[in-house]
């Protein structure tokens, strides 16, 4: 401070610290934003990740469908049972 006194003078101290402060302001908000953008883009990036799991997931899901309907009929059969094969062939009959 006592070096600023000195070379700017004590009538342009006040001006100059309140260009300062406001210099810092700005500066200070640029690095907010800067830091807001930037949690914005890791949001969004794991929140695609996020989709492609879930689609992932889905994709395998559904394709194991017909195998798990196998595993149940053949199930079913073991059990001696048609009551799952048969309302499944009504189901279908109907459609």
């Amino acid at each position: 401070m006592l070096v600023a006194l000195v070379i700017v003078g004590p009538k342009e101290l006040p001006g100059l610290v309140r260009a300062a402060a406001s210099w810092l302001r700005k500066t200070k908000r640029s690095i907010n934003n800067f830091q807001n953008s930037i949690e914005e883009i890791a949001r969004e990036v794991e929140l695609d990740k996020v989709k492609k799991d879930a689609e992932e997931l889905l994709i395998n899901e559904v394709s194991s469908l017909p195998e798990d309907i196998d595993e149940v009929l053949k199930v079913d059969a073991d059990l001696g049972g048609a009551n799952f094969s048969q309302r499944r062939e009504e189901r279908s009959k109907s459609k």
